[in-house]
């Protein structure tokens, strides 16, 4: 072994040391990684070869703690940054604590169920025949006693002999829903009476008679629309339960009683539910063969405009004492579309009627659209219900946590 060539290495390990610590990194870690550095170096000065295991181990090293060596390949100022940072204060003891209070909160869900597969082989890219006219109507500028402004936008259509007073007063209230947002329980159930029905396969300013506009094709009737609101509930913090039993086929008659069943039973496994959405469309037709799409352009796009139905009871029911709760409810859904997407909503149709909503409070009508509005239509303004709906919601957590 020449002695001349490994005390020249170990000197130029020296001299890199001492110039390292001059630059403020800590001596003992330099020292480490120089010392093994300027070994290997003297044994390959004096011409002996590391045996092929010891490299082998050195590379293993190299892949589990790539700063040990690297910085001996770069300048000073690299090698200070690739150094960890002195400890000044110890770890947290307990770390497990800590990485759960970071832990992400439970996503909401939608829980999908009765939801058919159906095939009703039609053409939805046909021209079709050029039976009557559609027109797209976007429904706004009501006046009259009958129409009742609410203070954050939009309007109730009272057809009852409730004062207009009374109705004010009592909307001034919120719901009493203690809605929990990302709860993995759902909180809101979207049912379907008059699951069949159906819209224009493309916007298009005629019908064709022959083309149906109700189907159980889930894809193109109510559950398609109703799968978007669910969805959109969902992404905003909002759990859902979707049923979509078919009510109105074969028969259409009794649809309301069997959509009650539909409806009893879900509460009954999930009580944790509080809002009620029975999901149609309307039916506009004019004297004059006609068919009318209520439509709002909302950035730059066309939406079936909805319609909010909440029912009362001059005592023919007899089983509506809360129904004020579920007008309530309403108001708040409606408030928040106007803010959000103004022209959206039409007025609340409050009357006598009862659509199951003697069930539970927080039940509702919804009806986006009518069989003249495209599918597209529909179910862009499922999208836009769902903010809506979800936006409103969220007001009811907030004051029951600031009321806590």
């Amino acid at each position: 072994m020449d002695r001349k060539r490994i005390f020249a290495a170990v000197s130029a390990a020296a001299v890199g040391v001492t110039a390292f610590v001059m630059s403020g990194v800590s001596s003992q870690s330099v020292f480490s990684a120089a010392l093994g550095a300027a070994q290997q170096t003297a044994f390959m000065a004096a011409g002996i070869r590391l045996p092929d295991s010891t490299a082998m181990q050195q590379a293993s090293t190299d892949e589990q703690s790539p700063d040990v060596t690297a910085p001996l390949e770069t300048s000073t100022r690299e090698v200070v940054e690739l150094l960890p940072a002195p400890v000044t204060e110890e770890a947290p003891a307990d770390e497990t604590a800590a990485f759960e209070q970071e832990a992400p909160q439970p996503a909401a869900q939608v829980i999908s169920r009765n939801i058919t597969e159906f095939d009703d082989g039609l053409d939805y890219t046909a021209a079709g025949e050029k039976s009557g006219v559609i027109y797209r109507k976007h429904y706004t500028g009501y006046s009259g006693d009958d129409y009742i402004e609410l203070p954050g936008g939009g309007l109730i259509w009272n057809c009852t002999t409730d004062s207009a007073e009374t109705l004010r007063e009592a909307v001034q209230d919120k719901p009493q829903l203690n809605i929990e947002l990302n709860s993995p329980e759902p909180q809101v159930l979207i049912v379907h009476t008059h699951t069949t029905e159906s819209y224009e396969p493309y916007q298009r300013d005629y019908y064709d008679m022959k083309f149906p506009f109700r189907t159980r094709d889930s894809s193109h009737n109510m559950v398609r629309v109703g799968e978007v609101l669910a969805q959109r509930l969902a992404d905003n913090g909002i759990s859902v339960m979707h049923d979509g039993t078919i009510h109105d086929y074969p028969a259409y008659t009794g649809a309301y009683d069997r959509s009650e069943a539909t409806i009893r039973a879900a509460l009954e496994e999930y009580p944790s539910i509080k809002v009620i959405i029975d999901l149609h469309r309307d039916a506009i037709s004019n004297p004059d063969g006609s068919r009318t799409a209520p439509t709002a352009v909302i950035n730059g796009r066309n939406a079936a405009q909805f319609m909010i139905i909440t029912g009362c009871d001059d005592g023919r029911f007899g089983n509506m004492p809360e129904y004020l709760e579920n007008l309530r409810l309403a108001c708040l859904i409606q408030q928040s579309a106007e803010q959000l997407y103004p022209g959206l909503a039409r007025p609340i149709l409050f009357d006598y009627r009862n659509y199951n909503q003697h069930i539970s409070t927080g039940s509702l009508l919804i009806e986006v659209g009518s069989h003249a509005n495209s599918l597209d239509e529909a179910v862009y303004s499922a999208e836009l219900l769902g903010d809506s709906i979800a936006e409103a919601l969220g007001q009811i957590c907030d004051s029951d946590d600031s009321a806590e």
